[in-house]
């Protein structure tokens, strides 16, 4: 088992993305641990009503696994830049989804510029990477906790890339059953979280 999170070890992101999106979970474990601390600090510029910053970060969790199924590494970006626009555009869309006006006022959103040089990657100490790995599993915890057995299943298979089509496949469910269930899911969650 150690042999093969070290080969994941060694892979760069971009292909990291690649196998994630072929719907193996140990390369996207590889990639939450790689960049749980970037989301957090993201979070951390970011506030609304009815969240915590764990919210934040579940949030941009579920951004980095639509990063591994969207990522295009022939559009000249990294893929750590597209993780960070998603989890950007992720959470300004929270925040004007808490916001009861359709428009959002500058003053909702809280951005602090500058931290670019926080967003780089950084060696991790072994005690910030238990911990990246305990969120993790509360995250995953978490999910099974809000979601049905086929909810979830439908989402982990979504995340990790695979189309409608190809889940209503694996599943032998229509693909009207598949958005359904992701339709469930997303508000299960997002209610579950300003609860």
């Amino acid at each position: 088992m150690a042999n093969i999170k070290g080969l994941y070890s060694a892979l760069s992101d971009d292909v990291l993305a690649e196998i994630s999106n072929n719907g193996d979970d140990n390369a996207f474990n590889e990639l939450v641990i790689r960049y749980l601390g970037r989301i957090r600090t993201i979070a951390r510029k970011y506030s609304a009503q009815g969240y915590e910053q764990n919210d934040f970060v579940q949030e941009g969790l579920l951004a980095l696994m639509r990063a591994c199924r969207t990522f295009d590494d022939q559009g000249g970006s990294s893929f750590g830049s597209y993780v960070s626009l998603l989890v950007e555009r992720r959470f300004i869309s929270i925040i004007r989804g808490s916001q009861s006006q359709k428009a959002v006022p500058d003053s909702a959103l809280v951005r602090i510029d500058g931290m670019e040089e926080e967003l780089t990657d950084v060696v991790r100490s072994p005690e910030e990477q238990l911990m990246e790995k305990e969120q993790l599993r509360q995250v995953l915890h978490r999910l099974r906790t809000v979601l049905s057995a086929r909810e979830y299943e439908v989402l982990m298979l979504f995340a990790s890339g695979l189309s409608y089509s190809k889940i209503s496949n694996k599943l032998n469910i229509s693909e009207k059953s598949v958005d359904n269930a992701l339709q469930r899911a997303r508000r299960k969650v997002g209610v579950q979280e300003v609860s």
